[in-house]
């Protein structure tokens, strides 16, 4: 009976050791002083994980430029995508009173939660990245398993993760 239970426990800790929690890495400029960046604009395209962090963000008390708004904004000063990169478009945007825009994009995962996702945020003034976070999802077994639910995070522990990162890179 005894070694039935230490056998067991042993398998149960050999299960869990084969889990992972979610990763997060994140970078920030290495040079020069951080610019003072209060006021974020989220780029249209990033769906709901994009405004998820915005929210995040918003609580840790930047002002946030919704992705609509940023979207209207970009019509308006007759800006695309590729263009807002460019110097003379990140100059446009500057004049608008935002200091970094956010680019977020998600995959979503077998489950409809978010597998990975990216996240740069780039200085308006000079185009630098000011900070930049790649996130993983956790695993625990088989897809779909009990542990595997477990160790998995959802939407709002996603962007919690991100925001916290981004927000540490640029205060």
């Amino acid at each position: 009976m005894r070694s039935t239970i230490i056998a067991c426990i042993a398998l149960l800790v050999a299960a869990l050791c084969g889990c992972g929690m979610s990763k997060v890495n994140s970078v920030a400029i290495a040079d020069g002083p951080k610019p003072a960046t209060r006021t974020i604009a989220i780029m249209p395209g990033g769906g709901v994980l994009a405004d998820a962090v915005a929210v995040e963000l918003l609580n840790r008390g930047f002002t946030v430029i919704d992705a609509n708004a940023t979207s209207s904004m970009m019509v308006r000063l007759n800006l695309n995508e590729i263009e807002i990169t460019r110097p003379e478009g990140l100059a446009k945007i500057r004049d608008q009173g935002i200091e970094a825009v956010l680019i977020v994009r998600a995959v979503g995962g077998y489950d409809q939660q978010p597998q990975s996702a990216t996240a740069r945020m780039t200085s308006t003034t000079d185009g630098r990245v000011l900070a930049g976070v790649t996130w993983q999802n956790g695993f625990g077994g088989q897809a779909g398993s009990m542990a595997d639910r477990v160790m998995r995070q959802g939407l709002t522990g996603a962007a919690t993760e991100i925001a916290d990162n981004l927000a540490t890179r640029v205060q």
